[in-house]
């Protein structure tokens, strides 16, 4: 199954590897195929200082967990998104939130469904009829 990977699982899992959220990110890629549009990347960077303040982890640590959890994330240029794409996921997410239209637009392009923790995101995208969202708890259910 392709999954969408939001950035709040991201830094989730480098908050707490041994997490559920952590667990499926780093240990069921035979079940999952994880994909993120790269500005994912540019975000992890942005907050890089709070992240090793919150995450009370070595930089050593650390650095090794994030570059564990990228390699199982396939990043994909937001270029590479079609305009149609676009186009879907800003109606879907201008009155929630804009700033995830990337993942909902890659989420269209590779019709697959965005892992997020946003729980506005999920209730937003809820009220418009749009079935885009799972969540931990519902992958939980998915592992063999």
């Amino acid at each position: 199954m392709k999954l969408i990977v939001d950035t709040n699982i991201v830094f989730s899992t480098l908050l707490n590897p041994h997490s559920t959220i952590g667990e499926i990110l780093m240990n069921v890629q035979d079940e999952f195929i994880f994909f993120a549009p790269e500005l994912l990347k540019d975000e992890l960077q942005r907050y890089a200082r709070k992240i090793a303040a919150y995450s009370r982890l070595d930089s050593k640590t650390l650095s090794d967990i994030e570059e564990l959890v990228l390699s199982t994330i396939n990043f994909v240029s937001e270029e590479s998104i079609s305009e149609r794409s676009w186009t879907q996921a800003f109606a879907l997410t201008k009155d929630i939130d804009e700033d995830d239209t990337p993942f909902i637009a890659l989420g269209i392009e590779l019709n697959a469904k965005l892992w997020t923790g946003d729980k506005v995101l999920a209730k937003g995208l809820a009220k418009k009829g749009a079935d885009s969202i799972i969540t931990t708890a519902d992958l939980k259910k998915l592992i063999k």
